[in-house]
């Protein structure tokens, strides 16, 4: 990122002029284009919005949480903290010096190197203990930005940080993230509970899907006999949730040891079989993958073929780029049962695969089609056939067909 929003004094902002070069006095910028915050959402599985009623109740703790068991598992997570004013991500990993802001990229362990991306407002400012001094235009525009102008890549989930209440922030995530997920943090207080059930009433009224609660600080284990004492009273989060037909998660107790390694930037060596709040995590994390599978949602039929073939005047066209039209032909059991012609999309970086993948395609067969729009269809997992231009989409795909026979299906008759 090179730009920040704010149009201000860089002494009100607090960000590095170096960094953010939209901090001089009387700057202005656009608003980020559409197509890019499509695009990258496009290529994000998932975005979980981790949310609370009120502060105190270790939000951030349970996001940053969230995302380093995941990307252990070995997805590929995104952490993007939107608490403007009270930005903490990135002191409780202990990250600095970012390799690569533009790809989001810190020095991280080997382990979590390639599958963890983390964005702050910290990673702009120059003094980190200053205060960010913005009306919510900016923290839209900010929001925006880093859905932008970060480079995230394909990801399984993006896990955002918002900060407490019903603010400009959680509105902005939910505005241009309309399929993002809520995921709820309360404690067993009922004074937590009760600003709780207003962040509920605030997904229900803006359709926002929320995943579910998770109940944090739910008790204490003592380290000599391993008996669990809890801090408050205990189930209130649970009954919140079935009042309001939202899934209860489960319970997340306080854990001395990941409170210290919060604030020792030290989070990320915190390992699973010495904290039992990353043991209490494990379950969550089981729940979140089953309903929310990181394999992209593609609309494919079982058994069924979709070929794309891009066309000039009815013919395999000789140019894979310069088509206007692509052939669309559908098969099942071996024969083409559909076949139409579309308006070829805008030509963007990386927006044709992206386009024949919502599409459901399935085998792409072309003419004049290179190594690397190759392997980023390929990337897909789209077949590309090679196809001899001024031949019918028809023929080609028969001669697929015929080179390629699909398993006769077994007679059911007895």
């Amino acid at each position: 990122m090179t730009d920040c929003p704010s149009g201000a004094d860089p002494q009100t902002c607090g960000a590095d002029p170096k960094s953010c070069s939209g901090c001089g006095p009387g700057q202005h910028h656009e608003e980020s284009g559409e197509k890019e915050i499509t695009r990258t959402l496009k290529q994000i599985r998932h975005k979980i919005l981790v949310m609370s009623g009120k502060g105190g109740v270790g939000k951030s703790s349970v996001a940053v949480s969230l995302a380093l068991a995941l990307a252990r598992r070995g997805f590929k997570v995104g952490l993007m903290d939107v608490d403007l004013h009270g930005p903490n991500v990135l002191r409780m990993l202990g990250l600095k010096d970012p390799l690569d802001l533009m790809h989001a990229q810190f020095n991280l362990p080997p382990d979590l190197f390639d599958n963890l991306r983390v964005i702050s407002i910290e990673a702009l400012m120059k003094n980190r203990e200053m205060a960010v001094i913005w009306r919510g235009p900016l923290k839209h525009q900010l929001i925006r930005q880093f859905l932008s102008e970060v480079q995230w890549g394909d990801l399984d989930y993006l896990v955002i940080d918002a900060p407490p209440g019903t603010g400009d922030e959680p509105m902005s995530v939910a505005q241009t993230i309309p399929e993002a997920h809520a995921f709820i943090v309360t404690t067993p207080q009922e004074i937590s509970l009760a600003d709780v059930r207003k962040s509920i009433n605030f997904c229900q009224k803006i359709n926002l899907d929320i995943l579910g609660m998770v109940e944090n600080m739910s008790g204490y284990r003592c380290p000599h006999c391993g008996e669990a004492i809890p801090l408050f009273k205990t189930g209130g989060a649970a009954k919140t949730a079935q009042a309001a037909k939202v899934p209860y998660l489960g319970a997340l107790p306080f854990d001395p040891k990941v409170v210290e390694a919060a604030d020792q930037g030290e989070l990320m060596q915190l390992t699973e079989k010495d904290s039992p709040f990353f043991q209490g995590l494990r379950p969550i994390i089981d729940y979140l993958l089953e309903v929310l599978s990181p394999t992209a949602a593609r609309v494919r039929e079982p058994g069924v073929l979709k070929f794309a073939l891009p066309v000039d005047d009815g013919k395999l066209a000789a140019k894979f780029g310069q088509a206007k039209h692509f052939a669309l032909l559908t098969v099942k059991d071996g024969a083409i049962v559909d076949q139409e012609t579309i308006p070829t999309p805008p030509h963007e970086p990386g927006g044709i695969p992206e386009w024949l993948e919502d599409l459901g395609v399935t085998h792409v067969i072309a003419a004049g089609l290179g190594e690397k729009a190759q392997g980023l269809i390929q990337h897909k997992d789209i077949q590309v056939i090679p196809g001899d231009a001024q031949e019918t989409p028809e023929n080609l795909v028969q001669t697929y067909l015929k080179d390629n026979p699909t398993p006769a299906r077994q007679c059911a008759a007895p």
